[in-house]
């Protein structure tokens, strides 16, 4: 019997050349464009419903969340009762994910329950009626949430990062939540709060799946009531801390980990360099193999884990390295985390372990995009920041072409000391 040696990486071949599929656009006499990506094998029709909306747009905290959240029991028509029970005969599952600066509201359905599951969603969505039991019972869930979220680390050190990053820029987010602010929203606020962000010059509809004329009439007739509005004004950009390399420490008696943040504001998803940090972030703590988990983890022990990544929303992003780590170690854990920051902006990287990443970054991508409805929700992505299926094309040859001078180059822009607030939670001793 033939046994893997696992210490042995597979063979990395090159991807061969392939074609993500155009979307077909429709568009409604109120402006909402339909984009399709035909899947004739697929009698699962999927739907997404992108909002130009999001937290970062909301006048007073938590009105998004709460708005897009109760929409299912707000039917003008049905109870929730009813409404569930209508999902789930006609086979339809429906997710609403609140982002920072867009809304989605994804639906699949059987093809031939279209007609009889539409009407049912489109009426909570365009015109929803929020009822105070049903508000009162939410408030309720969120008020236990944050007493539990209290009492985590993780919880507690990310409000801080968002309270830091954000500023007054955007108080509604930044600012921490309490009983007070759960229980200060009404379902007047809500209303008002739909009404203005969910209109046709702020949605985006996109398809897939076997789809025909009468399917597409179905789809597109349901969506043609979204009333016109105010489109979505462009948001403002976060100022840079005005004290770079600040510390923010909350302690925490008693506890096993240590949550921690290297936070710093960072550029917009159409920067040029974009595509080159993105290697940058990867190698750094991007995937299993990155610097912070060979040495946090794998050579001392520190954490489970560790990670980087980039939010991006507007014209810009937030990039942030988080961990938990052992409590008793946290000093340690920060102070490594800045020897491998140091170490890229003063070692060049390898050829192998850069091609590695570059391979693992391409791998990553088209296994995003190797089905219709994975293809449909990066084209979604890409169109926030207005892009197309070609970004995919861009960006894996600008991958391909980062070498370990550009490396070097971004880690001294990006990653020295000053640039980055520290947030700890826990222990720091």
């Amino acid at each position: 019997m033939n046994t893997v040696n696992r210490a042995i990486p597979p063979e990395i071949r090159p991807s061969e050349p392939f074609s993500l599929p155009k979307p077909r656009l429709s568009k409604l006499p109120n402006g909402i464009p339909v984009f399709y990506f035909d899947n004739p094998n697929l009698d699962l029709i999927h739907i997404l419903l992108q909002v130009k909306t999001g937290a970062l747009y909301q006048p007073q905290k938590h009105l998004c969340n709460f708005a897009y959240s109760l929409l299912k029991e707000s039917s003008p028509r049905l109870s929730p009762e009813e409404v569930s029970e209508k999902l789930d005969y006609f086979g339809t599952n429906l997710t609403v994910n609140v982002g920072m600066d867009n809304v989605q509201i994804m639906f699949s359905v059987p093809k031939n329950n279209l007609g009889r599951i539409l009407p049912v969603i489109s009426a909570f969505l365009i015109s929803p009626v929020y009822r105070e039991n049903n508000l009162s019972i939410f408030q309720d869930k969120e008020v236990k949430n944050l007493a539990y979220n209290e009492q985590k680390t993780d919880y507690c050190v990310w409000r801080i990062m968002w309270r830091e990053m954000l500023g007054e820029t955007f108080p509604a987010v930044s600012e921490f939540a309490t009983t007070t602010s759960i229980r200060s929203v009404t379902t007047q606020a809500l209303q008002d709060f739909h009404k203005y962000s969910f209109c046709a010059e702020n949605l985006t509809v996109f398809v897939t799946g076997n789809t025909d004329m009468e399917s597409e009439k179905l789809i597109e007739d349901a969506w043609m009531p979204v009333p016109h509005g105010i489109p979505a004004p462009e948001l403002p950009e976060i100022p840079s801390p005005e004290s770079h390399g600040k510390l923010f420490y909350q302690p925490k008696e008693n506890c096993m980990q240590s949550s921690i943040v290297l936070c710093s504001p960072s550029m917009s998803f159409n920067d040029p360099e974009r595509t080159a940090f993105s290697v940058l972030n990867t190698l750094t703590g991007g995937y299993f193999s990155s610097r912070l988990m060979q040495n946090l983890r794998e050579r001392q022990g520190l954490t489970y884990g560790i990670s980087s990544s980039s939010t991006f929303f507007g014209r810009q992003s937030v990039f942030a390295i988080s961990s938990e780590v052992n409590a008793d170690n946290t000093r340690l854990a920060m102070d490594a985390c800045f020897e491998e920051l140091q170490r890229l902006q003063n070692e060049h990287v390898s050829d192998d372990e850069l091609n590695m990443v570059k391979n693992y970054m391409a791998g990553i991508q088209l296994r995003a995009a190797d089905t219709s409805v994975s293809a449909m929700l990066k084209f979604a992505y890409w169109r926030r920041f207005g892009l197309d299926e070609t970004e995919m094309f861009r960006y894996l040859s600008e991958i391909k072409n980062v070498t370990p001078d550009d490396i070097i180059i971004l880690a001294k822009k990006h990653f020295s000391y000053n640039k980055f607030t520290r947030i700890i939670v826990g222990l720091y001793s």
